[in-house]
């Protein structure tokens, strides 16, 4: 904050050709080494044969209410890599496991190894443009330079909200290029997944059947308790998360959620013990929920290889995929499907679903034949 130390405008500046008004005042400021110093400040306001000294005095008083509520002085000042320790502490704590582990490993091992050292008034548009250009040079996948991108731009909605910044977040301007595609999306035929459930020891068969069923994270699934499946109903409440030790409500608020089970019911009933507590989970070990990665690296996916199904990018999320894509080539909308998923953008429900070739032909058909059969059959009797 600056310090209201002024002369009288009265007193008069003769150092140049022509005399002067002036105040003085001192702010604190940042120097590049990270010190806070005082800093004093000669502001003239205008030559004495110009301004009168009321209209000096006016000037004096608009630009110490300025200079008095110019507190970014200070804190705009700070390295990024101080400002990253302050966010790391106060707001990835708020975010699900997965993104905050994803948040702290691009700000530790790419962005702040690049712009830590640079003072967060000097983290412009052009410097964060330079940052996601060098990392597109370097061969950095477009989703990964997409993910660089949202954390400085969430680090500069934040400091703007906790009073460090008070201009337009610089990273609204940045772009990353045309998207591209790391793999090519694909999900496993119909007669592929029978063959892979054939193969899946009973448990995790069920957990498999359960992701194509309902479109629930795998983080969902093993985090499902017994006291969120109604069989009388035939339901499950998506209420709770398990991810690889950490426990919590699902990623958004849409994710919490009611989902039919169908006839999975009947599998769900004989895998309840008879004296099932309703905090114990359905899919668990000893007493401890199952491991995703565990069930991915050493059952699901070598059996994949095995029967010549797996493809790169194949995991959790190629079930959660599947059940979006066939759920609405068997008429569900894209709102039913976005409820299934939890999503809380048609967008982010249409970027899971993979129309294929073989439905769109079947339309086409259906099409032709709606419109030019009468056509056709007029033809064959006429030759």
């Amino acid at each position: 904050m600056a310090k209201r130390e002024f002369q009288n405008p009265q007193l008069l500046r003769h150092d140049g050709k022509r005399p002067y008004w002036y105040i003085r005042y001192r702010i604190r400021v940042v120097d590049d080494e990270g010190k806070i110093i005082r800093k004093e400040v000669w502001h003239p306001l205008g030559n004495c044969d110009e301004v009168t000294k009321r209209e000096a005095l006016r000037e004096r008083a608009r630009v110490l209410e300025e200079v008095n509520h110019q507190v970014y002085t200070v804190r705009d000042h700070i390295r990024l890599a101080d400002f990253a320790e302050v966010y790391e502490r106060q707001h990835l704590p708020t975010l699900a496991p997965g993104g905050r582990e994803q948040q702290h490993c691009l700000l530790k091992n790419h962005i702040l190894p690049a712009l830590g050292a640079q003072r967060l008034c000097d983290a412009g548009t052009l410097e964060v443009q330079a940052f996601l250009n060098a990392k597109a040079t370097a061969g950095f996948a477009w989703w990964t330079r997409r993910a660089m991108k949202a954390v400085l731009s969430s680090m500069f909605t934040k400091a703007m909200d906790w009073n460090y910044w008070d201009r337009r977040n610089p990273v609204t301007r940045v772009r990353i290029g045309r998207k591209q595609v790391k793999y090519e999306k694909r999900i496993p035929t119909d007669e592929e997944l029978r063959r892979l459930l054939e193969r899946l020891p009973g448990l995790v068969r069920l957990i498999v059947e359960t992701a194509v069923s309902t479109g629930m994270r795998i983080s969902e699934i093993l985090g499902l308790k017994w006291r969120s499946v109604d069989l009388v109903r035939g339901v499950v409440h998506v209420e709770e998360r398990y991810y690889r030790g950490d426990t919590g409500k699902p990623k958004s608020e849409r994710g919490q959620r009611t989902l039919p089970l169908g006839e999975l019911v009947e599998a769900y009933w004989k895998l309840k013990p008879a004296q099932a507590s309703s905090d114990s989970y359905v899919f668990e070990e000893r007493g401890h929920p199952l491991d995703d990665r565990e069930l991915l690296q050493k059952v699901v996916r070598p059996i994949a290889e095995e029967l010549g199904m797996y493809f790169p990018g194949f995991g959790w999320h190629t079930f959660r995929r599947m059940h979006l894509t066939l759920v609405q080539e068997e008429g569900a909308t894209t709102f039913e499907a976005m409820a299934q998923a939890g999503h809380s953008r048609p967008s982010m429900t249409r970027a899971y679903t993979i129309i294929g070739l073989d439905r769109r032909e079947r339309a086409v058909r259906q099409l032709q034949r709606r419109l030019f059969a009468s056509l056709r059959k007029v033809e064959r009797i006429a030759g």
